[in-house]
């Protein structure tokens, strides 16, 4: 969700890996040095209802805990020519009306190696940036600008406004933001337009609460995306009919906390209709034809009172609303991957083993006609 630190809390129950069914992935680093990451995956056929209902209550016994893990990731962090390296990104500016509300219109562009020197055509993918991190955070705080040099695609990064002014990848209904106009309206046309892309060969990203973004565009614009990744994603927004956001998450973002969520999506009573339309979990229905593929932590008890969001117990949180979108794109039918770790923070470090996963299964999916 944001700029958080790689420390975390240890509850002493690392032991616990060796009676958990899963498979074991070691990332960075040899097995006698790392504790290992505990991971399954999960393939989810909407044909096949029984064995659907299944694999979801397989997946929902996964254990909230925490193993100890702690990635072996070195991202570029302050930037510069490793997170943007010349020959292959640059930042741009994307123009859109007055009319159209936004804070800032920036988006880092990362093309693929040898666009220059071909004619070839390919597929995007859209990165959604989280509630704390600035849009280029992608290929800031995880490996994505050099894992890219091997994927086949355009990666651009949208401006989605963050911190004070976090966007919520909606059109708010006090007339305050327009960011869903801007992302598919001014800027999908414009990558369209600027780079040579495969048109509909589209792949969503998000990250915590820029699921908003991923999810409800793809279920909002039909066609609009023929793939989407989450990686520990905001994706029950019942969680957040209290009308205003909860505490640790407006101190975290440095939010007022009379910030009214009223005013992005209106009253979770009266304006129902509006809340269930930026509901990833009302949603789920709506993404049959689009290739899902989902991931995240189940988190642990505990939390750390000075960073109240890149924390197990946030990750925790995430996790929760998990159940539910999983069992609503289950009760509808459709298909879909899962990744589910055991434990882990809801932190950057923690989000790029999800990304590598993620990415060329939404390459792939969005390249299909």
């Amino acid at each position: 969700m944001g700029e958080g630190s790689n420390g975390r809390l240890r509850l002493g129950i690392a032991g616990l890996v060796c009676t958990v069914t899963a498979s074991v992935v070691a990332t960075g680093a040899s097995a006698d040095t790392v504790t290992p990451e505990v991971v399954k995956t999960y393939s989810v056929q909407g044909s096949k209802p029984l064995a659907a209902a299944a694999t979801y209550a397989r997946m929902m016994a996964t254990l909230a805990v925490d193993t100890g893990y702690v990635p072996a990731v070195d991202p570029p962090l302050a930037g510069g020519r490793a997170a943007c390296p010349p020959e292959r990104c640059r930042d741009y500016r994307v123009k859109a009306p007055s009319s159209v509300r936004i804070t800032g219109n920036r988006v880092r562009v990362i093309l693929p190696v040898g666009y220059h020197r071909s004619s070839k055509r390919y597929p995007v993918v859209f990165l959604f940036n989280g509630a704390v991190s600035a849009y280029d955070a992608w290929s800031r705080k995880t490996l994505l600008t050099s894992m890219s040099r091997s994927l086949p695609a355009v990666f651009v990064m949208p401006d989605g406004g963050y911190g004070r002014q976090l966007g919520m990848f909606s059109d708010w209904e006090d007339g305050s933001y327009d960011w869903e106009t801007f992302h598919t309206k001014y800027v999908i046309p414009w990558v369209d337009k600027r780079f040579r892309t495969i048109r509909g060969a589209r792949a969503a990203v998000g990250a915590s609460v820029s699921a908003l973004a991923a999810v409800g565009y793809a279920a909002r614009h039909p066609g609009l995306f023929r793939s989407v990744l989450t990686i520990s994603g905001m994706l029950d927004t019942r969680t957040l009919a209290t009308q205003v956001a909860p505490q640790d998450l407006a101190d975290a973002v440095g939010l007022d906390q009379r910030v009214d969520l009223t005013r992005v999506w209106g009253s979770p009573v009266l304006d129902a209709d509006v809340w269930s339309a930026h509901n990833p979990a009302d949603l789920a229905p709506r993404l049959k034809g689009v290739k899902v593929f989902v991931a995240s932590g189940t988190g642990f008890a505990g939390g750390d009172p000075n960073d109240p969001i890149h924390t197990g117990y946030q990750e925790n949180l995430i996790w929760t609303t998990h159940r539910t979108f999983l069992a609503a794109l289950t009760a509808a039918g459709v298909s879909y991957e899962a990744r589910v770790a055991v434990g882990n923070l809801h932190d950057w470090p923690y989000f790029d083993g999800p990304m590598r996963w993620g990415l060329p299964k939404v390459i792939a999916a969005a390249s299909r006609r």
